[in-house]
């Protein structure tokens, strides 16, 4: 993206100054902010808001409600359990978009609801559940700050009994054990602790059983793209193995018919004078040496286009196959077909099985694997394609890919069609249309599909 003139001339004075003055140009309060926010955030599909809100509004009308329970005038409503309830309330809708902020929140709240003299409370459901999303969402470092904090947080509770009960506890009836004060201090703080952090355990435990299937999934999909990687590999291989042979074929052929041609030319020229008839016999022999190499060439490049179509370029009837190493892979495919199936050249079927088989690797390498993809193809006055996929959450990471497809898009276009690869909120569509053959034009077409081109390419990478 370019800045226009007057925002580079706004700029720079100030970044001349910073330099003058031994430094290096600041960034702003505001971009330092939103980048911090942006490292500890996540995507998340609308499913998945939605979701999450109706989790967060639940929460805030049954365990987060700001009710005390004195035990002796039933339930009263509280104005200082107001803040604890907005903030629990956030950090639930927020758990997994900003595991981060959300366990931070949390932590405030409960700080918050003990200043308050207000101890153990329905509320601090939503300590585990951040706890939970933390471990299970969040960074290796989250994962240990929320292990410390689900030991520390139950001795500060401990800590405040006293302060949150003085008529039933106080330090000075605890250190010189009026009634027995001591012993039923020690009794609850044990009970408390344990209880407190035996909920911490298995919230912390369960979060970790959730991150460790999530770390599986994503090695199960690598195993599936390396897999895809080595048979296409493995195709490609075999292909330029036999276009090899093939070409050493040629040559030989090709060879050994000029030599031929060559030797009978030149003694053609010398006897056409002293012997014509031994002349018209030379060029009966370059005539049917040449006929014959013409027969052997042609052979070669017919076994070089059947190479080319029933190696890398498989057809429609190679889907199901594919379709079943995708789904052993670990994709939920729903496959559709509308219509009724007609005839496709043998350069459009073939563009239209790379153009699935590399939006499927895309969708393990780039998308939400977890999420149904749908493999859609319709069959109308053209052909259409479509494969729709979830976008991952988080986002994996992306190299300085975007060739596979350009490619889908230079092989629809070749077989005459049109791609777009675009993305549509939290989903990911590729849709290809490529004509019909007609069942008398299906060989013309299949002759005539090299010098076909698409002019309305759109591509969103």
């Amino acid at each position: 993206m370019t800045r226009s003139s007057s925002d580079a001339s706004a700029s720079e004075p100030r970044s001349v100054d910073a330099l003058a003055a031994g430094g290096q140009p600041r960034e702003s309060f505001f971009s330092a902010v939103g980048g911090l926010w942006k490292a500890h955030t996540y995507r998340l599909t609308w499913l998945q808001w939605v979701t999450d809100i109706i989790l967060g509004l639940l929460f805030a009308l049954t365990f987060g409600l700001p009710l005390d329970y004195d035990g002796g005038d039933g339930t009263t409503l509280t104005w200082l359990l107001l803040p604890s309830w907005v903030l629990f309330t956030v950090a639930m809708i927020i758990r997994r978009y900003a595991p981060w902020p959300s366990f931070l929140i949390v932590v405030l709240a409960a700080l918050l609801k003990s200043v308050f003299a207000f101890g153990p409370h329905p509320q601090d459901v939503a300590i585990y559940l951040s706890i939970y999303a933390a471990v299970a969402y969040g960074s290796r470092a989250l994962v240990i700050s929320s292990a410390v904090y689900g030991v520390v947080a139950p001795t500060i509770i401990v800590a405040l009994i006293p302060h949150w009960n003085p008529t039933s506890f106080s330090w000075e009836s605890i250190a010189t054990n009026v009634e027995g004060s001591r012993d039923a201090f020690l009794f609850a703080a044990a009970l408390i602790w344990l209880l407190f952090v035996g909920a911490g355990v298995v919230a912390w435990l369960a979060g970790l059983l959730r991150r460790a299937h999530l770390r599986a999934q994503e090695v199960k999909n690598r195993a599936a793209i390396v897999e895809l990687e080595r048979i296409r590999a493995q195709e490609q291989l075999a292909a330029e193995q036999e276009r090899t042979q093939i070409a050493r074929d040629m040559h030989d052929v090709v060879a050994h018919s000029l030599a031929v041609v060559v030797a009978q030319a030149d003694g053609a020229r010398y006897a056409m004078k002293s012997n014509p008839d031994s002349a018209e016999a030379a060029l009966g022999t370059i005539s049917s040496t040449a006929r014959s190499a013409l027969v052997d060439v042609r052979g070669l490049l017919g076994q070089l286009r059947h190479s080319q179509e029933a190696g890398p370029e498989p057809g429609l009837e190679e889907l199901p196959a594919l379709y079943s190493r995708m789904r052993a892979a670990g994709l939920d495919l729903q496959l559709e077909t509308r219509g009724e199936p007609r005839s496709l050249t043998t350069q459009a079927q073939g563009a239209v099985f790379r153009l699935v088989q590399e939006s499927l690797t895309n969708v393990l390498k780039h998308g939400d694997a977890t999420r149904p993809v749908v493999v859609r193809l319709s069959w109308g006055q053209v052909f259409e394609a479509t494969i729709l996929n979830s976008v991952a959450v988080p986002p994996h990471p992306r190299g300085e890919g975007g060739h596979g497809l350009v490619g889908m898009a230079e092989r629809v276009g070749i077989a005459g069609g049109n791609v777009q690869a675009e993305r549509l909120g939290a989903q990911f569509r590729v849709h290809a249309w490529l004509p019909i053959a007609s069942p008398q034009g299906a060989a013309g077409a299949e002759l005539d599909s090299d010098d076909t081109r698409s002019t309305t390419e759109r591509h969103t990478f």
